[in-house]
């Protein structure tokens, strides 16, 4: 029973299946039966209480207002509502004027002349505003007509009230409610037109960040497409040329001696196992940039002792003091296999760029977890690089020094697996002393 008293309960227009593309003609029609409610109610009080002033017709033209007030309710619920907006209107204009022009203009009836003009505005939508114009015209010369004929249009008919202070005060009282439900949709109506607004251009700043994020992604992708297809083609086909050149040779050699033979067979095994390494880091680009984060558990220490034994059979890697400090206690879930590579990719580089010119060649690997991430340095006592060269050793393809024969694609690799586990990477160098590369990423709790 008191739900009745909530005024969402007094249409049925309100509903979950409203259409949300007519949301706002909807809500004028729920308005428009608020206001026959709300009308009706004020009528039925104001009925009562001239027929307790001794004024029983006057009563009944009360009544015939709330009739066609529920008339208008009924026909708006039946979703007939331009007809029920035309019915209440054009009957409470002329029943206001009737009413005005019958009992003293102290009562204040012409007040509800104005939350009239006020619904009139409201209800209609921009396409229906002939309806409004009609009917806050009719509102306006109707009260005119009242002024000029000093509110006695129908000759000397005055129903004295016993005290029309109490009158006029419930007229004024009605009229404000009226009107304050009007300004409380315009309001309401106003708020959710502001909200749909920040809400939009909040979707379109994100949207328009996500755009530049892919935009910018896709340039990077097709800077590194375009350098990727020329690079790939001439690294691709030197060590071909270089093989078809040697067995060439091996041809021509005239007395195909062992000796020539076996050298010419090495220098072939070189350029293989150098195609073998490039074919090997596309893929492992190629990966990285198709398959999500894998982490397992994994004990650094052992993964820094498979990475040094992989290395010890590159050349020069058995003049090279390889040392680790590891400060890494219980086993640690990262992905396991970016990491290695990661790592590998360093230390590699360090052994091929090493200065074997220096009395004791080292390179230290050292790993600690500090502020819940792995931080690992690899430093060595090598080349170095150059300034110029360095804002540029992570770029696809570069090879930071006259004498690389690598594919160029190590510390790019690098560089974006790090990325991949929401990492960092960065370096220091000077030539002719020695390089330290440092990268940290974060770690996780053993997944669920």
């Amino acid at each position: 029973m008191l739900q009745f008293f909530h005024y969402n309960n007094w249409s049925r227009l309100v509903n979950s299946d409203s259409d949300p593309i007519n949301y706002l003609n909807l809500k004028r029609n729920i308005l428009f039966s608020r206001f026959c409610i709300i009308s009706a109610l004020a009528a039925i009080i104001q009925g009562f209480y001239d027929y307790w002033d001794g004024f029983p017709f006057v009563m009944g033209l009360d009544f015939g207002i709330v009739g066609f007030l529920i008339l208008g309710y009924l026909l708006n619920e039946q979703r007939h509502h331009n007809t029920a907006k035309v019915v209440v209107f054009t009957c409470a204009n002329l029943s206001l004027f009737g009413l005005s022009a019958v009992v003293p203009k102290e009562i204040g009836v012409y007040l509800l002349f104005f939350p009239l003009i006020v619904f009139s505005i409201i209800v209609f939508d921009f396409k229906q505003r002939f309806y409004t114009y009609f009917f806050t015209a009719i509102s306006i010369l109707l009260n005119l007509i009242l002024v000029l004929t000093q509110y006695h249009p129908f000759g000397d008919i005055n129903l004295q009230p016993s005290d029309p202070t109490i009158s006029f005060t419930l007229n004024l009282f009605i009229a404000i409610i009226l009107i304050s439900v009007g300004v409380d949709f315009l309001l309401s109506i106003t708020n959710n037109a502001e909200k749909k607004l920040t809400e939009s251009y909040q979707k379109s700043v994100l949207l328009a960040s996500e755009l530049k994020k892919k935009n910018s992604a896709l340039e990077k992708t097709n800077e590194e497409l375009d350098q990727f297809v020329y690079s790939a083609s001439h690294d691709l086909k030197s060590p071909l040329d270089s093989v078809t050149g040697l067995l060439n040779l091996i041809k021509l050699e005239p007395d195909q001696s062992p000796k020539n033979i076996r050298k010419y067979h090495q220098m072939i095994e070189q350029r293989i196992d150098g195609l073998y390494g490039f074919i090997k880091d596309i893929l492992d680009y190629s990966k990285n940039v198709r398959t999500g984060l894998i982490r397992t558990e994994t004990n650094i220490e052992k993964l820094i002792d498979e990475i040094i034994a992989h290395n010890t059979y590159l050349t020069k890697a058995d003049k090279i003091s390889i040392s680790k400090k590891i400060s890494v206690g219980d086993n640690i879930w990262v992905d396991k296999i970016r990491l290695f590579r990661i790592v590998n990719n360093l230390v590699s580089n360090a052994v091929k760029y090493n200065d074997m010119s220096k009395a004791n060649p080292y390179i230290v690997i050292t790993a600690k977890v500090d502020e819940g991430k792995l931080i690992i340095r690899i430093k060595d006592n090598g080349e170095g690089i150059a300034k110029e060269r360095e804002g540029k050793i992570f770029n696809m393809f570069y090879r930071g020094t006259q004498s690389s024969t690598g594919s160029g694609l190590g510390l790019y690799i690098a560089k974006e697996m790090v990325e991949k586990m929401n990492g960092s990477i960065a370096f220091t160098s000077q030539v002719g002393v020695g390089t330290e590369f440092e990268f940290s990423i974060p770690l996780t709790d053993k997944p669920a």
